[in-house]
């Protein structure tokens, strides 16, 4: 059931200076390298014993542009310039794996993307030119790995692992729309080739229908059930097509896949993982990155679901905080959850977007 049908508690508001307030918080813990190794990658998550998840390069190219348009203190740009250190000595070197738990040397081009523009965003805020170097090198082998008709394949390879079960990360192709804004990016440091990648992979999506009485967006083929954190990728890439290039066809689409997003909100204010095509929510416990996601494209769309203050508060109780610093848990729900970096940069972004910030720039969009 959703949201809009039946809310189980009274929602308690969250004020605009609460929510900024909570904001810097949050930025504070990622801007302190709250999941940072001493060789400069960050981390996933943290443990609540303290201990880090795996060193991460996509996430790692997502702070990196967080780091691009926050005001950082002297210790803080050299965390940021660590980490963009260690990213591009990485590319540099040849090595696109992106889980280093999987221990196979799988290459997402997903990974890929949030890599380059990570890599152009802080090497344009830093003026590095190793670093726009490194972000124009990834950003080649991306456009070497996008097709020239039709949708990509999510894996550098070309297909899935023998053996793995098809998700929507290793088999869906519409979260890859949030490719968009790695390809923007490189066509304005002038890597050719970028601009028409990009016109080619809206362009599939677009021409894709739009069911009526069904997620508008399939994030894994074959499944009755919608990743609501691909659908929301799909989402910001087709809002950042619109910011970047000025396309109301998809920023359109956009408000449709964010307007069946909230059509799965859960009683309790939260977004759960999946989503049944036309049958609701799959689980009913709450992922909070999804959460944050919701808010910030509702926020970005203009749009004000009828459940928006229940997220919201929502958000705020999902957070760890303390010493004046706040990080999101990802499962707030479970007996020991983790502190998630992503999660909070995307935290981050919402709950300044609802304590009055004006809104983001496409490049901005963690």
């Amino acid at each position: 059931m959703s949201a809009q049908h039946a809310l189980t508690h009274q929602v308690s508001q969250v004020l605009p200076e609460r929510a900024c307030q909570l904001a810097e918080a949050l930025s504070a813990w990622l801007r302190g390298g709250g999941t940072q190794q001493p060789d400069g990658a960050f981390c996933g998550w943290q443990e609540p014993d303290g201990r880090l998840s795996y060193p991460y390069p996509e996430i790692t190219g997502y702070i990196l542009t967080f780091f691009a348009h926050e005001t950082l203190a002297a210790p803080e740009r050299k965390r940021a310039d660590a980490a963009a250190a260690w990213l591009a000595d990485r590319i540099d070197g040849g090595d696109y794996s992106c889980r280093p738990d999987h221990g196979d040397g799988r290459v997402f081009l997903f990974d890929i993307g949030m890599i380059t523009h990570g890599l152009l965003s802080y090497g344009r805020r830093a003026g590095d030119q190793r670093l726009l170097a490194s972000g124009r090198t990834a950003a080649r082998f991306l456009l070497d790995h996008l097709p020239a008709t039709g949708h990509p394949h999510p894996l550098a390879s070309g297909k899935r692992p023998t053996g793995a079960e098809p998700t929507w990360s290793n088999s869906g192709s519409a979260h890859l729309l949030k490719l968009l804004q790695a390809l923007v990016s490189a066509d304005d440091a002038g890597v050719t080739g970028a601009a028409e990648a990009a016109g080619r992979l809206v362009d599939a999506m677009l021409a894709e229908p739009c069911p009526p009485a069904a997620a508008p967006v399939v994030t894994c083929p074959g499944s009755d059930l919608i990743s609501l954190h691909a659908a929301c990728y799909a989402a910001e890439g087709l809002w950042i097509w619109d910011t970047a290039r000025h396309r109301p066809e998809a920023r359109e689409r956009a408000v449709r896949i964010t307007e069946w997003v909230w059509q799965q909100q859960l009683a309790e204010g939260g977004f759960t993982t999946y989503a049944h095509r036309t049958r609701g929510p799959a689980s009913d416990r709450t992922q909070s990155d999804v959460l944050a996601q919701a808010i910030r494209l509702a926020k970005l769309l203009d749009l004000r679901p009828d459940g928006f203050d229940a997220a919201v508060s929502t958000l705020a109780g999902s957070l760890h905080t303390g010493d004046g610093k706040a990080a999101v848990l990802y499962w707030p729900q479970v007996a020991e959850p983790h502190r998630n970096s992503w999660g909070s940069m995307f935290a981050c972004q919402a709950l300044r977007l609802c304590g009055g910030k004006a809104g983001l720039a496409w490049h901005e969009l963690i």
